[in-house]
């Protein structure tokens, strides 16, 4: 008998309110749990009072923070979870995480993909890998 498996839990990453509020919508349709942030400070106290993030879905160039080590910290703080960068530009990155990247501007149907994958993905083998 299998037993239902809790939601995984994604951790999003955006300055714009309306982006949050529109990918939140997408993911919570497809039976995620959403966290929201608008910078790195916030997404940072999230993950200090949540007891497990799967996925950090972030831009690369946050206001207050790089989202390489944005990612940096989220995965000291909870190590199983995956990084998902999405960006419409290829950034020198300093990553010392593994990172899954979705070129923006991408369709609903490539966002649910490209999170499908980095969550299937353990964080050791993740490696620099292009979405879409």
């Amino acid at each position: 008998m299998n037993l239902p498996t809790a939601p995984k839990t994604i951790l999003l990453v955006d300055p714009c309110d309306v982006i949050c509020d529109l990918l939140q919508v997408i993911l919570v349709r497809v039976g995620y749990d959403v966290l929201t942030a608008n910078s790195a400070a916030d997404a940072i106290h999230l993950a200090h009072d949540v007891p497990k993030i799967d996925l950090l879905l972030s831009g690369i160039e946050l206001p207050d923070m790089r989202g390489e080590h944005l990612a940096e910290k989220i995965t000291t703080l909870h190590p199983s979870a995956s990084v998902l960068f999405a960006s419409d530009r290829i950034y020198p990155m300093e990553a010392t995480v593994p990172f899954t990247l979705l070129r923006k501007p991408f369709t609903m149907e490539q966002l649910r993909a490209a999170v499908h994958r980095a969550l299937q993905m353990s964080p050791a083998s993740a490696g620099m890998a292009h979405a879409a």
